[in-house]
């Protein structure tokens, strides 16, 4: 049997090691159906290998001692040695979770950009800050220590680097734990970090199964976990951490809503719903999945969304015209299938797709489906992850509000309106942590709070760098006149 890809190594505390484990796991390409590549699977004693490596460096290494601006320009070494290897990142990816290889390419590209602004943000933040009132004070902040970071498997690469970024910048050691199904174009970033002179000890990747990942996030050496992921997930793991009240960050499941108001260009509107939730199989945890339209609207928005479904390219992710690839595995797209049934089983109205494409016997994929209902079938309030997106009529401004916010989920959203400023109010109203007017995106490089079951803290712009310190106060003196408990027993004398 010919492989593309045989990942016989793990990346642990900065060397390749053939790991302690004798299991190999096969991969299965997503189109195809076919074995395309073998890895090895960590266990328990590799984690443990790779979290003593990340205490050491963090008690004894020079990583944490130097300045934010050392570490930004070895971390920009780094990503200008991954830049020739986007093609063939791009490449691996598309092998890995099955998206085309234009969006393979753009999730490689768009972490180069991301990573160097990161390090500009960064080094503006004061590792001290001063501060006076009833006291004068110092707050001082500190690399928080050692961070398991979990990716999901929807863009491993961009997250995995991400992420481990942000932490590597506030100066903590790093395990990253990317799925067990894309262990591949993730050693790319390895390779780049150790080729710039990353400190042994600092940066591990461990593609673990369910249950090495369990040890580590449980495991006593591990100070911070950051999780990106889906919410039932997510849960197990705050669960996990809670026990010993460790440290979490959680980015969980969406369930957005793109609200339409009666001023909006519909076209605009159709195309950012589309470009989020037919984008990369609707495998995007922000997705635009509900489209809250005005009634009247209804049915030239349906339209407009039809002519951009069948405008798609499904096909093979290695096809340069491929436009729309399969889901990353067989579970997933049986789980998509599922839901798509029970929407109809509720009530809620299938307008296309939503099956399996005619012409494509082999691969997992889904067609593109739409949905109009109301708010209250479960295909409209559920997570489904895959090309579903359901309209949902309403008359007036205040109704799309209430509709918007009943949901469980409070990740992202937009307002599409001629009214920029009306857009702005609506906003303003929305229970979710991020809000865009009259399109659809992701800030990587601005801080987003998710609400509910959407998470909790953040992990990108400045308040993401800020979860990976540890903050101490400082009190320095009490100003004139302040009341201060030592002076109740300043004249009491001594027993």
């Amino acid at each position: 049997m010919q492989l593309e890809y045989d990942a016989d190594s793990l990346f642990i505390g900065g060397r390749w090691s053939a790991g302690t484990g004798r299991a190999r796991t096969t991969w299965v390409a997503p189109s195809t159906e076919e074995i395309y590549g073998r890895s090895v699977q960590p266990t328990e004693a590799d984690a443990d290998a790779a979290v003593e490596a990340a205490r050491q460096a963090f008690r004894e290494g020079p990583w944490r001692k130097l300045s934010v601006h050392e570490r930004g320009a070895l971390l920009r070494r780094a990503v200008a040695m991954v830049q020739p290897k986007i093609s063939g990142i791009a490449v691996t990816s598309a092998y890995e979770i099955g998206a085309p290889l234009g969006v393979t390419t753009m999730f490689a590209q768009v972490v180069t950009t991301v990573v160097d602004r990161m390090c500009d943000l960064a080094a503006a933040v004061p590792d001290v800050e001063a501060g006076t009132g009833l006291w004068e004070y110092q707050i001082q902040r500190e690399p928080a220590g050692v961070v398991l970071d979990i990716v999901p498997w929807n863009s491993p690469f961009t997250a995995t680097v991400m992420k481990s970024a942000q932490a590597l910048l506030a100066g903590c050691s790093v395990i990253s734990k990317p799925p067990p199904s894309a262990p591949f174009a993730v050693r790319a970033w390895a390779e780049a970090l150790d080729q710039a002179g990353l400190p042994q000890g600092v940066y591990s990747i461990l593609p673990a199964e369910a249950d090495v990942s369990e040890y580590l996030v449980t495991h006593p050496g591990v100070d911070l976990v950051v999780f990106t992921g889906g919410t039932p997930v997510g849960r197990r793991v705050a669960e996990l951490c809670g026990r010993s009240l460790k440290r979490v960050v959680l980015e969980l499941g969406g369930k957005s809503a793109a609200v339409v108001l009666d001023d909006a260009d519909l076209q605009a509107a159709a195309d950012a719903v589309a470009s989020g939730v037919y984008y990369n199989s609707g495998q995007i945890c922000s997705a635009l999945s509900r489209m809250i339209v005005p009634r009247p609207a209804v049915e030239e928005v349906v339209e407009r969304l039809r002519a951009k479904a069948s405008a798609l390219v499904i096909g093979s992710p290695l096809e340069p015209t491929t436009t729309m690839g399969p889901l990353a595995s067989r579970t997933h797209q049986q789980r998509v299938l599922d839901r798509i049934s029970a929407g109809e089983h509720d009530g809620a109205q299938l307008v296309f797709g939503g099956r399996r494409p005619p012409g494509l016997p082999r691969g997992w994929f889904v067609e593109p489906a739409l949905f109009v209902s109301t708010n209250q079938t479960s295909i409209a309030r559920e997570e489904v992850f895959g090309p579903v997106v359901t309209v949902i009529p309403y008359h007036g401004d205040d109704e799309a509000v209430e509709i918007a916010n009943d949901s469980d989920y409070g990740l992202g959203g937009s307002v599409f309106a001629a009214d920029e400023e009306r857009a702005l109010r609506v906003a303003s109203r929305l229970d979710t942590g991020s809000v865009t007017i009259n399109g659809y995106t992701t800030n990587l490089l601005a801080a987003r709070d998710p609400r509910k079951w959407s998470g909790s803290g953040p992990v990108t712009g400045v308040a993401g760098f800020q979860s990976f310190r540890s903050s101490r106060l400082v009190n320095l003196r009490a100003a004139a006149g302040a009341w201060a408990p030592a002076t109740l027993f300043a004249d009491a004398g001594s027993p």
